[in-house]
């Protein structure tokens, strides 16, 4: 057995001593220590020496190794490993049974310990190579890999600096990457997707009449608008639109489309954007101020007293009423005082004079003169209960001395117990001698009743601005844009129908209905002020809410008044007015739209003025109630609205604000607007 070992000598050189313990090696072993260094040949002395030779077919020290690998740290690396190398091989300390990583062959040992690519130190999926270096290697990497050793996958669907370049989906695999399409999409050069033309590919995937209409990776089966196609019965089916809030109103679904409606009663119209709902404008200002401590007699269409009072006083009071009036109103109770059921006094109007009925336990009487005052001019009204008689008084002047014989109340207990109603009749009173209508627009103020001033009474209206008067007022109706009135009119004419119409019109506000008949939630006719501008308006008749006359008119929202002549009848329509303009339907359709009006007109009617009921809102397309001034005369007939069958309380029946105050009249201190 040879046993080696080396020590370290001064110059680097490492010194081997061999024990001899085997006569069968002592030659080798003399040879060992003996060996003389063979001259180099020219390849040896070359930049890596010849290793084979130098250091396996014969032994090498250190500087030999030096000279082989040219650089000090391969030496280092290189040397120490020699070493073990031969001290297991030539030694023979190495057997099979061994668990030393040192290869048996003593050529393989020193081979491996240079070549830093044995054993295969890369990862073999991932590389191509390794290159041997200077006591390292080099791993040259497979595409799709990195790491020292190519031991990690690339991820080019991830990484910045190795992009796939896929321009919709990216699958990564091991040193590579896949390329994929959405739907409706095909793969092109591996990377680009292109969309695929379902319509030129299958030209009948649409039923008509669907058009086909290709989109990025898929396509459409386009309807006509108002239309959604449906794939399952492959058919246009129609969109019910106002279940997608495309109304800010109400809408009303059609077939292939929609209607959007504004209620015009609440003060909407439909905006231009034929969406949306937007105030009606008012076109004409006018000059409604009111007076708190003037009394309107006309707040409730009823015709109740606006005010009650209650006077207990002596026995023997006399009644005594005085106040200043003002109307245009012909007929109406302005006064109604009673002792009991048998013993009242009326102080009314008709045809514009003061009338008087009184009833006691001695007589009744109903008496009526003096000039008419209806002229809405401010009167003073007196009346004065004397010994035998009662007096009545305009503006100071007699017109009335009516003999009572005995006193006009009955006293109880020494009281004299007074009720006196302002403006109507109390509600259980309808024996009045002579039938009067109760109801009268009209105004009081400054009034002394029984002779306790104003007592009561100015607390009360001040409270409550319906029961103001306007400052100044002219003749006509004035509609407030809140409600309607609404008559029964026959328009039967020989066995036929005529609609007759005259109206004086002065519209404030730029959209509303004049004049409407309706029968069963429908409106076969209507006239109406439509906006056509900010400012400006015409005037439109519908027939069954189909436009069949326009007016155009600078006369509408204009301060001055309109007057307007409608004339329809079963074969003829005709409308005109003073500086205007009318364009008619064409004539075909107009007669159409006669026909089916004259189907309606053998039906019962209602008439309405200044709006429609509550018909459904596409019945009509203007549903707002009329704001402005106006008087209208229906077939010959001039319409008072105290008459109308019903009239919303907002409705002035003989009054008007003007547009302007009067260039002369007594100033009205704490005006207000109403």
């Amino acid at each position: 057995q040879l046993v080696a070992w080396m020590r370290p000598a001064g110059n680097g050189l490492g010194l081997l001593f061999f024990s001899l313990i085997y006569h069968f090696y002592q030659n080798t072993a003399s040879q060992f220590l003996s060996r003389q260094r063979r001259a180099n040949s020219l390849f040896e002395e070359s930049k890596k020496g010849n290793l084979e030779r130098e250091c396996i077919e014969e032994l090498c020290n250190k500087e030999e190794a030096r000279e082989i690998f040219e650089n000090h740290p391969e030496t280092e690396y290189f040397y120490p490993k020699y070493v073990a190398c031969l001290g297991s091989h030539r030694v023979g300390i190495n057997s099979q049974d061994s668990d030393s990583a040192i290869p048996s062959d003593l050529r393989t040992c020193v081979t491996e310990i240079s070549n830093q690519c044995t054993p295969y130190p890369c990862y073999k999926e991932g590389s191509e190579s390794c290159v041997d270096g200077q006591a390292s290697f080099t791993c040259v990497c497979k595409p799709g890999w990195k790491g020292l050793r190519c031991e990690d996958d690339i991820d080019e669907c991830r990484d910045p600096e190795f992009p796939a370049g896929c321009n919709q989906k990216c699958q990564n695999i091991p040193g590579s990457f896949h390329c994929m399409c959405e739907d409706g999409y095909f793969i092109n050069d591996n990377i680009n997707c292109v969309d695929i033309n379902e319509c030129l590919l299958y030209p009948s995937i649409c039923e008509e009449p669907a058009k086909c209409v290709n989109t990025p990776g898929m396509y459409e089966c386009q309807c006509p608008p108002g239309f959604k196609y449906n794939f399952t019965s492959r058919t246009c089916n129609d969109v019910d639109e106002c279940e997608l809030n495309v109304c800010d109103g109400t809408c009303i679904n059609t077939v292939g489309s929609y209607e959007c409606h504004c209620d015009g009663r609440q003060g909407l119209r439909l905006a231009q954007d034929h969406r949306y709902c937007e105030r009606i404008p008012v076109c004409v200002d006018l000059h409604d101020f009111k007076h708190p401590e003037m009394l309107y007699l006309g707040e409730q269409f009823a015709g109740l007293p606006v005010i009650y009072l209650r006077f207990r006083l002596p026995e023997n009071t006399k009644f005594a009423a005085e106040f200043d009036f003002r109307t245009f109103d012909p007929e109406g109770v302005v006064l109604y005082a009673e002792s009991s059921q048998d013993s009242w006094f009326m102080l009314g109007l008709r045809g514009g004079r003061i009338e008087v009925q009184f009833k006691n336990q001695h007589t009744f009487k109903v008496t009526s003169g003096g000039k008419a005052i209806n002229d809405g001019q401010w009167h003073v009204i007196s009346v004065d209960e004397l010994e035998s008689s009662i007096s009545v008084k305009i503006s100071k002047e007699a017109v009335m001395s009516i003999n009572s014989p005995e006193s006009l109340f009955t006293s109880v207990n020494g009281k004299l117990e007074t009720k006196v109603y302002i403006a109507g009749l109390p509600n259980r009173t309808d024996n009045v001698i002579k039938p009067i209508n109760p109801r009268l627009d009209g105004c009081i103020r400054g009034w002394n009743l029984m002779n306790q001033g104003a007592s009561g009474v100015k607390e009360v209206i001040q409270e409550k601005k319906s029961k103001h008067c306007f400052v100044y007022v002219e003749r006509g109706s004035f509609f407030t844009g809140e409600g309607l009135a609404y008559f029964n009119i026959d328009y039967s004419d020989s066995g036929s129908w005529n609609v007759d119409i005259k109206m004086n019109i002065r519209p404030s506000s730029s959209t509303g209905v004049i004049f409407a008949l309706v029968h069963n939630n429908t409106v076969p006719l209507s006239v109406a002020v439509v906006t056509k501008e900010e400012e400006e308006a015409n005037l439109q008749v519908f027939l069954d809410g189909v436009s069949v006359a326009t007016l155009d008119s600078l006369m509408l929202c204009y301060p001055d008044q309109l007057t307007v002549q409608l004339n329809v009848t079963p074969t003829e329509i005709q409308i005109t007015a003073n500086s205007s303009i009318v364009s008619y339907m064409k004539s075909d359709a107009l007669q159409e739209a006669l026909e089916r009006l004259n189907s309606t007109m053998q039906n019962p009617i209602s008439t309405y003025i200044g709006g429609i009921p509550d018909v459904p809102l596409p019945a009509t397309p203007v549903t707002a109630f009329y704001h402005g001034c106006m008087d209208i005369t229906v077939n010959g007939q001039q319409l008072d609205f105290d008459e109308a069958l019903s009239k919303h309380n907002s409705i002035k029946s003989h009054s008007c604000p003007p547009v302007s105050a009067p260039e002369s009249h007594p100033d009205a201190p704490h005006l207000h607007r109403k």
